[in-house]
């Protein structure tokens, strides 16, 4: 009795051990240089979809999302710097074929500072450095959300957009 007991525990500190390792939330850009923050990070993506419907900052639009090969760039027209932009990936690849994740660009107003004066930007984020070995981003359709408002792009591996509704 004692015996199961000990392996009882044992299989449950195992299972424990290894949820926690698997653990993807992070707040690391993976590309610091690259002055864009990326994140993965369930609740924060979870936040800034729910905030859609009552967003009080000045929203941007998403002119344009383009991928050359593992690189997405979201083109972007809004207030303030580029500095003040995020990326969140909720972490999940869906395993459809094609595999399938979704991010959303926020946008955190600086100490409640707003600039009237929109500019365009443009975000680039290595979808192979995102991801990691997870999967080959080269074959993931990747949905970008807009934080500020609903607005939705699908981009296909082969670089074709599509706005669900």
């Amino acid at each position: 009795m004692k015996t199961q007991f000990l392996m009882r525990i044992t299989l449950l500190l195992f299972i424990l051990s290894i949820s926690f390792a698997c653990n993807k939330e992070n707040n690391i850009a993976p590309d610091p240089d690259n002055g864009l923050f990326v994140q993965t990070n369930r609740e924060e993506y979870h936040k800034l979809m729910a905030a859609r419907e009552t967003f009080d900052g000045t929203p941007f639009e998403i002119k344009n999302v383009d991928r050359t090969g593992n690189t997405l760039k979201i083109r972007l027209m809004g207030a303030s710097g580029i500095e003040n932009y995020k990326v969140v990936w909720d972490g999940l690849l869906l395993e459809s074929f094609p595999m399938q994740a979704k991010l959303v660009v926020g946008y955190d107003v600086p100490d409640g500072v707003q600039d009237a004066m929109l500019h365009d930007y443009t975000l680039e984020v290595d979808l192979q450095k995102l991801f990691g070995s997870t999967a080959n981003a080269s074959d993931v359709t990747v949905q970008v959300s807009n934080g500020s408002k609903k607005q939705d792009t699908v981009i296909d591996p082969d670089g074709s957009t599509s706005s669900p509704k």
